[in-house]
């Protein structure tokens, strides 16, 4: 474990202790900053107690600053559009993997609800400060930076830190104020606002998905630091350390934690291979003959070198890796994980992890999301093989399966939107949208986003929550990974009233299924704890979600007023992007997920039935199955019914 890691629960352990801490929270620092980047300006504001009871933390934070404060069809990359960073009551405690945080704005990649969740040290590090969120309006007219000591909080100048990669300026910053800050930041994606850039911290956590880092970029925002000397309190510290311990064992005890806590993320690349959901070439198959050259086991003999751990994760699922031979010796850095091997690796044809390690490292420096890259990548190499794109398309490069160099350069040509770069900056559907030809049968996006790793085919509860999920293409909003556990029928039939559910293959009981996930998941997302612990090992449900909160905020936080803070947000969401135009016409998959079978291996011949369960999905969320629009109903039993009525968003009134 890193002196880091250790100085920080040395830290939390003894303020939940001794329970010292001067605002009249517990577990919320009660205090938030609003940052006027155009007039140079910072407030101290309390927090609001209604977005404690209503909303929890993180991302419902977010959701609800950005629906109540930005007007529907702002420019996503304009100066009125606002940029979030948000907290959790658990945030700085010691609840296994709490360190988690969200950025949210309106994303430059969909036009609807952006937001992306990122661990490491950061998080703890702005509580230890004293504040729950940062609200970043404007634009600053030259590069800046935000810093953060404690009380002390300035805008400074980042013209030195402007044009440098995420590695650099997090050294540079580091090097200026002490070891002990912690940074978030943009590399040249986020500068050159690439629309699917990511923000990162501690080298390799990132904050990747719905081009974050290009609203960032768009502000002239290089960077926030932060250093802090306080710490935060909890309601009841006997009893909440008590349940740290109980869930910790919870989590040792889960069978799946041995392989995700040695092998890290790379371990469901075996699994999806098993399964014939292995993404290969842009979906085409789940199968890809190169496979053992990815696999965690080649990963962890060749190139792992050490684990690596989130603040106050007992799974340290992070891996550090190196690559001692070959045309890419030296590469290094963080991981990489399950999304980036599949989406730069089997999608792309790479079959070579010295190439994957290395593409990763770029974007990690660069600050680029590897989902979007990477499929954007694929569908490039698609059009190459159907003969829509040739080499006097793309800069004179023949990007085609398999071409390492070609993945490479094209790393480096959209960060710095270079030539053909400069087209794939904009994503998928654009750039299909660009080039034409029929390519737009096989650009594969939701809302604007490239999709994941798994191949939904395999897994028919991800498929419906790719479609519905807010942010668009999207295995996190749900994550229902009870379809994939192997658990008896017997629990499929209590958990989502079918004894189907529990097969992936199966639509039975996956409505219900994605319905619960995704309401739990954006509790699970304001309270800022990691997901693993929820929905890999189920060590935490609702009931001991509640405890955690009770225990540390000393609030009413029951597990059925949870799950309704968690409809209320999701639903939030829908209304944010309804407003922006963005309504259940998009609520689909790919056509490839649908009307293409698998060809081949052990899940040949599937599909995803989406239009199956896309109404027994609606009726559950109380949505019309003919607008999408919310129910009267819902929308008062939610108290969103004002904030519906405002842009005429409600299905029928009485």
């Amino acid at each position: 474990m890193h002196y880091e890691v250790n100085v920080y629960i040395f830290r939390a352990c003894i303020f939940i202790t001794l329970n010292l801490h001067s605002n009249k929270y517990y577990g919320y620092r009660g205090q938030i900053l609003i940052v006027d980047l155009e007039g140079s300006t910072v407030q101290k504001k309390p927090l609001d107690s209604n977005y404690i009871e209503e909303f929890l933390g993180g991302r419902g934070w977010a959701i609800k600053y950005l629906y109540d404060n930005l007007k529907p069809n702002v420019d996503p990359l304009g100066p009125d559009n606002i940029l979030i960073v948000s907290l959790g009551p658990l945030t700085g405690t010691l609840a296994p993997s709490s360190a988690r945080y969200t950025i949210a704005a309106k994303s430059p990649l969909t036009g609807g609800i952006g937001y992306a969740n990122s661990g490491g040290h950061f998080a703890p590090e702005l509580a230890y400060a004293g504040y729950d969120a940062i609200f970043i309006h404007g634009r600053a007219k030259s590069p800046v930076y935000l810093y953060i000591k404690d009380d002390e909080v300035e805008i400074k100048d980042a013209e030195h830190l402007w044009g440098k990669d995420t590695w650099e300026t997090d050294e540079i910053l580091r090097t200026e104020h002490s070891e002990d800050f912690q940074s978030l930041c943009i590399g040249q994606g986020g500068e050159n606002l690439v629309k699917y850039a990511a923000i990162i911290n501690n080298l390799s956590r990132a904050a990747a998905r719905t081009g974050v880092g290009a609203v960032m970029g768009s502000k002239n925002l290089k960077a926030i630091t932060v250093k802090g000397s306080g710490a935060v309190r909890v309601a009841q510290p006997k009893t909440f350390n008590a349940l740290i311990d109980e869930t910790l064992q919870k989590i040792y005890d889960d069978p799946a934690y041995p392989s995700l806590s040695y092998y890290g993320t790379a371990f469901l690349v075996d699994l999806a291979y098993i399964s014939g959901g292995l993404a290969t070439r842009n979906n085409q198959t789940g199968i890809f003959e190169k496979y053992e050259s990815i696999s965690a086991e080649t990963f962890d003999e060749e190139y792992r070198v050490k684990s690596e751990s989130c603040f106050a994760c007992p799974i340290h699922c992070g891996k550090y890796s190196k690559v001692e031979f070959g045309k890419y010796a030296g590469t290094k850095g963080g991981s990489p994980e399950f999304e980036t091997i599949v989406c730069l690796g089997s999608k792309c044809g790479i079959g070579d992890l010295s190439v994957i390690i290395k593409a990763n490292e770029l974007a990690n420096r660069y600050g680029l999301d590897t989902i979007s890259l990477g499929d954007s990548i694929a569908f490039v190499m698609e059009a190459f093989q159907k003969g829509i794109l040739s080499k006097e398309d793309t800069d004179g490069m023949e990007v085609v399966w398999g071409n390492d160099d070609a993945l490479i350069s094209l790393i480096t040509k959209v960060a710095f939107r270079e030539g053909f770069g400069d087209l794939l900056a904009e994503g998928t559907k654009r750039l299909s949208e660009k080039i034409g030809k029929g390519s737009e049968e096989f650009a594969h996006h939701i809302k604007g986003m490239e999709p994941p790793a798994y191949d939904v085919r395999t897994a028919k509860a991800f498929g419906l929550g790719w479609a519905t999920a807010t942010r668009g293409a999207d295995h996190l909003a749900a994550l229902p990974n009870f379809e994939l556990l192997g658990y008896e029928p017997e629990k499929g039939l209590e958990w989502f009233g079918s004894k189907d559910a529990v097969d992936p293959l199966s639509c039975k009981g996956k409505p219900k299924m994605v319905y619960w996930h995704e309401n739990f998941g954006a509790v699970v997302d304001s309270a800022e704890m990691c997901k693993y612990t929820c929905f890999s090992a189920y060590a935490i449900k609702p009931e001991d979600m509640s405890k955690f909160l009770i225990y540390a905020t000393g609030l009413d936080f029951s597990p059925e007023k949870l799950m309704l803070i968690g409809e209320r947000i999701y639903n939030l969401e829908r209304l944010f992007n309804l407003r922006e135009g963005k309504g259940m016409e998009e609520d689909r998959l790919p056509s490839r997920f649908t009307d293409e079978p698998l060809p081949e291996g052990p899940s040949k011949g599937n599909y995803v039935e989406l239009d199956k369960m896309l109404p027994e999905y609606y009726k559950l969320r109380q949505w019309s199955t003919d607008t999408g629009l919310p129910s009267v109903e819902l929308l008062q039993s939610l108290n969103l019914f004002d904030e519906a009525k405002k842009y005429n968003l409600i299905d029928k009134e009485e």
